[in-house]
């Protein structure tokens, strides 16, 4: 295949023809990181002109999420791009060496060390399938936030998804490899933060007010802690001496802790002797969740009202 290029450096240079070969070989070996290399160049140069070309405000044009989808769909093209190279080359040197493709093909029948290479291409060609899979399911894209299974929780910002493996980015900065094959099941992060509720009932209404106030004020807020400190979303006087406060808080995923230990302790702390009646209560609340619980609960409320009074009594 590679036969004329091969005589063509023999006849013009010193060089003997089992050197030619070699030549050849380290050739299509540069070819094919030559092509990585392009392919990850413009796949660069790509996600930076769609950057250019998009809105600023993301969130409000709603455009986030095809951001994501492009720049896993340039990430998955990019790497296969650059594994169809390497395959290519590794095809075309092995049937130099072995004196041409329909001799390589003859030799692949029957030869024990390709039987043995493709049992240990298992791994990758299972890696592959799953990424494959995932992108057609679409189970995360670049820049979500997620918690991968994958025999221990991996969680963090998805910086990298190719055809075989998954490259996070950890809250502390580490950098985690997964590959996809390993992947059981994956956590999104919808919004990429979590909001939580925290309700408190307390005895005076001003001076419970004044302390959740007071404390979030001094609570830390950025783009690893709280990502918008506590405030009041709702205050409810159930009896004169009985009042319930509810408080709402954006934290990134694995900052949790921050609004469901340290801000209660906190709160705990420094009330006085009484006011703090129960509580402080922290749960997660999401839109879309509680759609689809309350429309459940409804389904599961008029079915129970069909049953019979004597059914359910007996």
């Amino acid at each position: 295949m590679l036969d004329p290029l091969i005589d063509l450096l023999s006849s013009n240079t010193p060089l003997p023809s089992v050197w030619g070969r070699v030549v050849v070989i380290v050739a299509l070996f540069a070819m094919a990181l030559l092509v990585s290399r392009l392919s990850a160049f413009v796949a660069r140069h790509v996600l930076v002109w769609h950057d250019r070309q998009s809105d600023g405000d993301l969130e409000a044009t709603g455009k986030i999420a095809g951001i994501k989808r492009r720049e896993t769909l340039v990430s998955v093209i990019r790497t296969a791009i650059a594994y169809a190279a390497f395959a290519a080359a590794v095809v075309l040197s092995v049937a130099q060496i072995t004196g041409g493709v329909d001799k390589l093909t003859a030799i692949a029948g029957a030869s024990f060390a390709l039987i043995v290479a493709g049992f240990a291409a298992q791994r990758l060609l299972l890696d592959i399938l799953a990424g494959f899979t995932m992108f057609l399911e679409r189970w995360y894209s670049v820049g979500d936030t997620v918690v991968l299974i994958a025999a221990v929780e991996l969680q963090g910002v998805v910086e990298d998804v190719s055809i075989r493996r998954t490259k996070l980015r950890s809250l502390n900065g580490e950098v985690i490899q997964v590959h996809n094959g390993q992947i059981t099941a994956a956590r999104v992060s919808p919004r990429g933060v979590k909001e939580l509720a925290i309700e408190i009932f307390v005895s005076k209404r001003e001076t419970g007010e004044r302390l959740i106030e007071e404390v979030a004020r001094i609570l830390p807020e950025g783009p690893t802690t709280f990502l918008r400190r506590p405030w009041i979303s709702h205050v409810e006087e159930l009896s004169p001496i009985l009042t319930r406060i509810r408080v709402h808080t954006t934290v990134i995923p694995g900052r949790e802790w921050m609004a469901e230990e340290f801000f209660p302790d906190l709160l705990k702390q420094r009330a006085t002797d009484g006011l703090i009646v129960h509580g402080p209560v922290v749960f997660a609340i999401d839109e879309r969740a509680m759609r689809s619980f309350a429309r459940a609960s409804a389904t599961t409320r008029r079915s129970f009202d069909r049953v019979p009074a004597g059914a359910r009594a007996s």
